[in-house]
């Protein structure tokens, strides 16, 4: 994994957990609020490629953490 997909992927599991552990209102909320994400994460998402962004929803997906 990436340093890029890592920073993605601990931002993606806050917010999951924010979300409680549910996938699609977290999918959501990242959608509807790109502007506040911090910008190292931002930066590391423009960087990966759609199948480095999935690899790291799916791993979240499967493993859960």
């Amino acid at each position: 994994m990436t340093t890029d997909q890592r920073t993605f992927r601990r931002y993606l599991l806050t917010v999951f957990d924010d979300q409680c552990s549910d996938i699609i209102r977290t999918m959501m909320w990242m959608s509807n609020h790109f502007q506040r994400w911090p910008n190292t994460v931002r930066v590391a998402y423009h960087r990966l490629s759609t199948a480095e962004r999935n690899a790291v929803i799916r791993e979240v997906l499967v493993n859960g953490d």
